[in-house]
Parts: structure tokens; sequence; C-alpha cells
């Protein structure tokens, strides 16, 4: 909020405002004239009624033995409209008041400085503040809060202009500036006071990290995560120096399923022409994540590496961004690579436009309750939700399956069937899948148990509970070779919220058939005794810790606490950390028991 105050505020940014007029009942005494006990901010203009004009106001009512001033006894002026709203001292003669409809003294802000500012990696940050109040002179001077309020700032040096450029910050940190605008009146303006406005508090971060910029046309919102914008521009700055690029074409959109609902929007990314980001292959399709479930940050991102550390085939890369889109600061975001088919991510054979119907492709496969893709089925025996998510040549440009796509998902569900008839035996309709026989082990001639063992690894140590569902399970058929792997790993915004003395995915999807099977329990010990000593998370989290903390409290700034799943309170990032921390070192224990113990 704008503050208008007398110049001596100028001097003394400390004073208050109930200070001020405090100290004008003290020294004035003027003619028994009875003033109010105290003026806020909004009330500096008092009127007729405020006053005892029964007697005039004159030098022998004032104390002669001090200096005075016009804050201590204004007695040959008018006041100003600040103090008494166009009201004549009481020894000016009522017939000489200036009419106030033709004597309006109001200058205001016309632009206050941008509230949350990122200061990327080597550059400074231009705050303006704009004054109109004609016929005035204006004269500006930028200050530095230590506590994002206007009580107590330190002018800047040289900061004298309407607009003021930051240092370029080497510190991690959150800094505040605002601006007092002078307004000095001249011959056009009256007999008026000098007075100034004190401008709003500009917070400036600097955490270090690189800066996304994203620039919809006409600054148009992005309400809709089936609807692209077109022609955006996005930027990025304040990386590696070969990784920084400046307004590049690219469609956005929403995406998500729940965290779409969020006030804190996840993005699609879909460039015109693939292009390498932070050093990552080229490739036209990125995601920003919001983390909004999640207010360590970083689950999503120890997820991934973890399952670096177990060398699944390939797991979305990337890294984290304050993002900036269309001039608003947005949050704390990860940057990173969709999960698409392509020779550098998921690398399947996608089919060519040339196929016939008898010929089939490899499949890039989502388990997800929500069922919402054009090609989907459910498995007969387990019920398993089945989504194609790379239907190339299976739809048309209605979404609608085509005939030679009905084909294809028809032979990819006669080996599902086929998989779950070795891998549930003595199935019968209306049992308790969970009460088969062990699995005809003739399943791993499909199944590829390594991918498989993997994939439990990285979900139980972060105790996933999205499996159960399941939801944002990925998996590939390679048509060719019959064989059907686990991952990529994704989505763990409800990951490592509760305590849990033993594992709890063991009965999810098709875990519960390959957990009696002797094949797959000795492949877990194998793969865990060779990889799992690779595993340290203190140094990880420690290490992310560091990176976001700047970036974390200034998110928060925004958006306030997180929705976090677990619905408890704690008291800061460090705390959320801690508590993160303490769970996954606790859920890899015991995995680990859990792993010694298995026969």
């Amino acid at each position: 909020m704008t503050k208008i105050v007398p110049l001596s505020t100028v001097f003394s940014i400390k004073i208050s405002f109930f200070l001020l007029f405090s100290a004008v009942l003290l020294f004035s005494g003027c003619g028994g004239s009875t003033k109010p006990e105290s003026v806020s901010d909004t009330d500096a203009g008092l009127t007729d009624e405020d006053y005892d004009t029964d007697e005039e106001e004159t030098d022998a009512d004032c104390d002669t033995d001090e200096e005075k001033t016009n804050a201590d006894c204004d007695t040959d002026e008018e006041k100003t409209d600040t103090e008494t709203d166009s009201k004549p001292d009481n020894d000016t003669d009522t017939s000489e008041i200036q009419d106030t409809d033709t004597a309006v003294f109001d200058p205001v802000f016309t632009r206050q400085p941008e509230s949350m500012n990122i200061a990327p990696n080597d550059q400074s940050v231009t705050l303006v503040c704009e004054v109109e109040a004609d016929g005035c002179d204006i004269s500006y001077q930028w200050y530095e809060s230590s506590d994002g309020t206007t009580d107590d700032g330190t002018p800047v040096a040289e900061a004298t202009e309407s607009s003021f450029e930051t240092p370029v910050f080497t510190k991690k940190g959150i800094y505040y500036y605002y601006c007092i605008a002078t307004i000095i009146p001249t011959s056009e303006t009256g007999d008026v006071d000098t007075v100034a406005l004190i401008s709003d508090v500009a917070s400036v971060a600097y955490t270090a990290l690189p800066t996304l910029y994203i620039n919809t046309p006409d600054s148009v919102p992005i309400q809709s995560k089936e609807e692209w914008i077109k022609n955006a521009g996005i930027s990025l700055v304040g990386a590696e120096e070969s990784w920084n690029f400046e307004n590049v074409s690219t469609s956005i959109r929403g995406r998500g399923n729940s965290t779409w609902n969020k006030p804190k929007k996840p993005y699609a990314l879909k460039l015109d022409k693939k292009q390498e980001i932070m050093g990552l292959p080229e490739h036209k399709r990125w995601v920003l994540l919001a983390n909004y479930l999640d207010n360590t940050f970083i689950r999503n991102d120890t997820a991934f590496y973890l399952a670096r550390i177990f060398e699944m085939d390939w797991t979305p890369d990337g890294d984290f961004v304050d993002l900036v889109l269309n001039g608003k600061y947005q949050g704390l975001y990860w940057l990173g690579e969709a999960i698409k088919v392509n020779k550098k991510r998921v690398n399947i054979n996608d089919g060519d436009e040339n196929m016939t119907d008898d010929e089939d492709k490899d499949y890039l496969i989502e388990m997800d309750i929500n069922y919402d893709e054009p090609v989907k089925f459910k498995s007969p025996i387990h019920d398993l939700p089945y989504m194609i998510k790379n239907d190339d040549f299976m739809i048309d440009e209605n979404n609608e399956i085509t005939t030679g796509g009905q084909a294809r998902l028809e032979r990819l569900q006669a080996k599902i069937t086929d998989l779950e008839n070795l891998l549930y035996p003595d199935f019968t309709e209306g049992a308790n899948i969970n009460s088969c026989s062990a699995p005809d082990e003739s399943y791993t001639e499909v199944i590829d148990i390594d991918s498989w063992a993997k994939f439990w690894f990285v979900n139980e140590i972060m105790d996933n509970t999205e499996v159960k569902h399941p939801k944002s399970c990925y998996f590939t058929f390679d048509s060719e070779n019959n064989i059907m792997k686990a991952g990529p790993v994704w989505d763990f915004d409800w990951a490592s919220l509760t305590k849990h003395s033993t594992p709890i995915l063991k009965y999810s999807i098709y875990y519960n058939a390959l957990f009696k099977s002797p094949a797959f329990k000795a492949k877990v010990k194998e793969l865990w005794n060779e990889y799992s000593g690779n595993i340290d998370f203190e140094t990880h989290i420690e290490s992310m810790r560091s990176k976001l903390d700047t970036a974390a409290q200034y998110d928060t700034m925004l958006w306030g606490e997180h929705n976090d799943p677990s619905l408890i309170h704690r008291e800061n990032f460090d705390a959320y950390v801690d508590f993160f921390k303490e769970r996954v070192l606790d859920k890899l224990s015991v995995v680990d028991t859990d792993i010694s113990k298995t026969e």
C-alpha cells in the first residue's frame, strides 16, 4: 500500500505517523485549539470539525523558548492537504479560503515495483516505480530493507532515479527494496507542502538456479491441459553458458491429473523444433513439474536418483529452475524430459505409417486407474488398466482407433492374456488372485525379471503407494521378442509419507505372483547385492537441501505451505527434508532386512 507522508518522514523512516502528529500536539498548543489524539496514514487530512476555531492561533500561543518548525506550529501558512485538507491556519481570514475543488494536490504512484523478482546468475534486476504529480518536481531514493518492511530502510547509494538496478548477487538470499518519491511543489501547484510517497516493498531472490522465462501470446493464461497455446516463447537464463537460450518458440498446456487442480500448476512443453535443454538430448517434449504435493520438492528427484543407481534402461532427467511466466514469478519447478518413445528416451520400435494391419510395433504402456487414453484395455485376470501411450498408427485424427490399430491392440491383448495365465495358473472366476499357486516359471520368457526387480526396489524404498492403485506405472512391450519390461519410474508425489516396518508393494500389480517365483526372488537378491551398496541418501539429500533452500523458501512466500498429502504440518523446508530423509533411510533398512530373509 502506498504511504503519503510529510517530507519530515524522509529524514527519519523510523518515526511513525502517530509520533509525528503527537509532536504537533505537544509543542503547538496553538490558541487552545483541540487536535485529534492520533492520525492514521489515511486520515492525514483533517476537517474544520477537528479544530476549535473560536480563537485565533498566534505566535504567542507557542513556546517561544524552542525553535519552531512547520510541523511544530504552523502560524503563517495554510496547512497542506495531507495535514488539514487544504484548511488554512486559524489566524487566516476565512474569506480568503481557496475553493478546494480548484486546488487539488493528489500525487500517486502510476507504477509500483514488481512484488516478487528472480535475480538470475550473473544478472541484476531492474525495479521501477513512477509517480504522477502534475506541476511538481519529483525526486526518488531507493532503500534496502532488512526485514521486508519500510520501517528501517537503509538508503542505497546513488539509487536516485525512478528505476533501480540491483547489485549482481553472489550470495544466495532474499533481498528487499522500496522507494521513497519526494514530490516538491512549484508555483503551479499553489501553496502546498512537500510530501513523500513510500512504494510497496519488492523482494528479489537470488537462488543460484537457472531461470526459465515463458511468455504466451498477449500473456494469455494457460487454463487447459488439452488445448495447446501456440507461439509461446521460452528462454533459459543463468544456466551453464552453453545451455542458455532465448525466445525459442513452443506450445504449452497444462498437464497432470490431480495436480492440475492445485493452485500451482504443472505444464507440458512442445517445442516447434527439437532442442537440447540443460545438456539433455534434443527433443520437442519437456515437462515442468510443480511438486505442489511435496514440501521437500525432491521426492521425484530422489526416486530418479535411485533408478539411476539401479541402472534402469532409461530414467527421466532434468533439473530445478525458477519459473517466470508472463513476467510473474511462479515458483520452483523441475524442468525435465517427458516420457516419450525416442532413441534417447524410451528406445523401442514405434512403427511407421507404411505398416500393414498385420504388422506390430512396440508399446509404451501406462497402468493407471484414470484410464483416460484412446487406446486401452483391461487385463482378463488381474483387471489391470492397460493404456497405450504411443498410439501413433493406431488412431485417426479424431482419436478413433483404426482397423490396423484395433488389430494390433487385439494381438497385444492376447499376449497379456497368455502372460496372466502363466502368472496365475490355477485362477478361477471369483477366486482371490493372491491365493493362486506359484507362477509357471516359463513366464520369465515374457517378463524381464531384472527390470521388474529394479522397478520394485525404487518404488518400495520410496514407499510409493501409487503402485497399489495402480497410477503412473510405466512398462514397455517388445512385440518382436515378446518381452515386457518395467519402467521408467514416474510420479512420487505420494511417496515416503508414513512409516512402514514391512514392504507394502509385494501384492501390487504382478508382484503378488512374482514373489512366489524362485527365479524372481533369486534375481532380487542378486541385484540387491550388486547395487544397494551404492545408495547414498545422506549425500544426495543434503546436496539437494543446500541447492534448493532459498528457492524453496521463496516458493513458499508465493504459494504458502504446499498441500502435503500427509496432512502433517511441519515447521519449514528443513523440517520436511529431515522427515523425508528419515523415512527413506528407515525404509531402505526395511527392504534390506526383508531381502536378507528371502529364501
